[in-house]
């Protein structure tokens, strides 16, 4: 197992959900003293979609899917990295480079405040590096005919040549919700 691959597993072996499982360069960004935000488990932009897909293997990780993405980028879907609460990690890659990352956690217990707390202590988390994040949206309104609620906030930081940007999404009637916090790592 190359050094990449067993840091992955480290970065991966988090059993809670915390600002430094979710954003394991944070700390390197803050006493580096270089801003710039990386993409997620100790990744590096412009890594290969062959060598990425050998380090999530390696790290417990499988791939899913594997799709035509909007601006000529390809999708890899991955589940199974053990990370509580991750349902699936999207890598997007252009012209066979990453060049985004994209975790979606749910719960199918978690009541609406572990999202509203989970959105709190990342957005908390994330400004402490970055500074104060632009809020890009903060809607709730009804959709459709059937009574669903639609509510999305999201948040955006810029730091370096790349963004992360975190986003709440639910939609929910009296008897259903659906409900996901999203953090995407953005190279520009």
């Amino acid at each position: 197992m190359t050094l990449r691959c067993h840091r992955l597993k480290l970065c991966l072996a988090g059993v809670g959900i915390s600002a430094l499982a979710l954003f394991p360069n944070l700390l390197q960004a803050q006493s580096g003293g270089n801003p710039e935000i990386k993409p997620p488990f100790n990744l590096t932009w412009g890594e290969t979609s062959d060598r990425l897909e050998r380090l999530v293997v390696g790290a417990g990780g499988k791939v899913s899917n594997r799709r035509p993405a909007r601006g000529g980028r390809e999708a890899i879907e991955v589940t199974g990295l053990p990370q509580e609460g991750l349902k699936k990690t999207i890598f997007y890659f252009k012209l066979g480079v990453l060049t985004a990352v994209e975790l979606q956690y749910q719960g199918e217990d978690w009541p609406e405040t572990k999202y509203n707390g989970m959105m709190a202590d990342l957005r908390q988390r994330i400004s402490e590096h970055y500074g104060e994040g632009q809020q890009m949206i903060r809607r709730s309104e009804q959709v459709g005919i059937n009574g669903v609620t639609q509510t999305v906030t999201g948040y955006k930081w810029v730091a370096g040549p790349a963004n992360v940007q975190l986003v709440y999404f639910a939609a929910s009637d009296p008897k259903n919700a659906f409900r996901t916090v999203s953090v995407h790592y953005n190279a520009f």
